[in-house]
C-alpha cells in the first residue's frame, strides 16, 4: 500500500463559485503522489460537489487518491472538518476552506520543509485575495511557545500568527496523541480552538517565508464576514474553550484571554440590539472597562464605557452617529 505523506481536507458547502478554482489548485499540485485530498459534502444544496466530480474527470489519474464523504445532514464547518480528520491516513494533515485555493506547489514545498526540519508544524504565509487585488499577508513566527501563542489570543496586542489552519502543514501524530478534534457547533472560531492546541504540543516549528494560499476576500456567504450574534456566541465559547485548556497548564495567558473575551463582547453588542446587548454583557461581570480600554480606537471608548455601565438607548444613539460619520467620511475620500 502507498505510504500517505499529506491528507489534504476539504470542506464542501455552498461554493460553486469557488470550488472549481479549488479543486485545480489540488489537483494541479506538483506534488500528488503520496496525496489524498478527502471532499467532506456538508448537504451543499448547490452544485459544488457535481462541479467536483466534473473537475475530477479531467485528472483520471488522482480517482484513487480522492475521498468524497457525504454527510446525511447539515453539521456545519466544525464537524466537516472532524468528518475528515477522522477518515485521513497522512503523515501530515492540511486544511483548505473551499473558498480559497493553494499556490501550484504549496504542498511540495510545505512537506520538504517539513522533513528537512523533522517539523511537528509547518506555517507560510499568504495572499488576501479580492476581486481586482492581492495583498501579501506575512505570518510571523514569535519566539517561544507563549509569545506565539499570545499573538494568536490577542493578535492586536502581541502580533499576529494567524489562527487559520490552511496555512499550517501539521503532524497527524499531534492531532491523535493529544486527542485535538473539531467541536460540532463551534463554526466560527473553530480554527482559535484547534490552532492553539496543535502549537502548544509541537516541539518543532518550522516557518517558510513564501505565500502560499489565497485567502478569498469577495465571498460574501463567509463565516469569517458574518456578525451576527449567532456567530459571536460561537467566537466566545471558542475563547472559552481555549481558556479550560491553557488553564489546565499555566495562568499565563489569563489577561490576553480576557482582553480578547472584552473584545469580543464589545464587538457583539456593537452588532445587536438592546435585548441580546444585555445579554452578552452579563455573560462576563469581571472584566474591567479601565484594564482593557488602551486597546479600544479612541472615538469608540466613551460608548462603550456608557454600554458597560448599562446605558444601552445611549449607547445605540452613539453607535449610530459614528457609523454614519463613518459612511461621510468614506464618501469624502472616494472624492478626493
Amino acid at each position: 500500500m502507498e505510504e500517505i505523506k499529506i491528507s489534504v481536507i476539504v470542506a464542501v458547502y455552498g461554493v460553486e463559485k469557488y470550488i472549481g478554482r479549488c479543486v485545480s489548485s489540488l489537483f494541479g499540485q506538483t506534488m500528488t503522489d503520496g496525496v489524498e485530498f478527502i471532499f467532506v459534502n456538508d448537504c451543499t444544496k448547490d452544485r459544488s460537489i457535481e462541479l467536483l466530480t466534473e473537475i475530477l474527470g479531467d485528472y483520471p489519474h488522482l480517482a484513487s487518491r480522492v475521498k468524497i464523504i457525504n454527510h446525511l445532514r447539515n453539521r456545519g464547518l466544525a464537524a466537516a472538518r472532524q468528518t475528515g480528520l477522522e477518515a485521513a491516513r497522512g503523515d501530515y494533515i492540511l486544511h483548505l476552506d473551499s473558498d480559497d485555493y493553494f499556490e501550484t506547489d504549496m504542498l511540495e514545498v510545505m512537506y520538504d520543509a517539513a522533513i528537512a526540519h523533522d517539523s511537528d508544524v509547518v506555517m507560510s504565509d499568504f495572499f488576501l485575495s479580492y476581486k481586482n487585488r492581492e495583498v501579501y499577508s506575512a505570518c510571523p513566527l514569535p519566539d517561544g511557545r507563549e509569545r506565539m501563542l499570545k499573538s494568536m489570543i490577542a493578535p492586536w496586542s502581541h502580533g499576529s500568527s494567524f489562527t487559520c489552519l490552511w496555512n499550517k502543514l501539521t503532524k497527524r501524530r499531534i492531532y491523535i496523541d493529544t486527542n485535538i478534534r473539531f467541536i460540532e457547533g463551534i463554526n466560527y472560531g473553530e480554527d482559535l480552538t484547534v490552532a492553539i492546541k496543535i502549537l502548544y504540543h509541537a516541539a518543532a516549528i518550522t516557518k517558510v517565508d513564501r505565500a502560499l494560499i489565497h485567502y478569498n476576500q469577495e465571498n460574501p456567504c463567509s463565516y469569517t464576514r458574518d456578525r451576527s450574534a449567532s456567530n459571536i456566541r460561537q467566537l466566545l465559547k471558542a475563547t472559552d474553550v481555549v481558556s479550560d485548556f491553557l488553564s489546565a497548564y499555566t495562568t499565563a495567558y489569563d489577561d490576553v484571554l480576557d482582553e480578547r473575551r472584552f473584545l469580543m463582547i464589545l464587538l457583539a453588542i456593537t452588532h445587536s440590539g438592546i435585548k441580546e446587548q444585555r445579554e452578552f454583557l452579563q455573560l462576563y461581570p469581571w472584566l474591567d472597562y479601565d484594564k482593557h480600554k488602551h486597546i479600544l480606537p479612541f472615538h469608540w471608548r466613551f460608548p462603550y464605557k456608557m454600554a458597560l455601565r448599562g446605558h444601552l438607548r445611549f449607547f445605540c444613539c452613539m453607535r449610530g452617529g459614528i457609523r454614519a460619520a463613518g459612511r461621510i467620511y468614506k464618501k469624502m475620500r472616494a472624492m478626493l
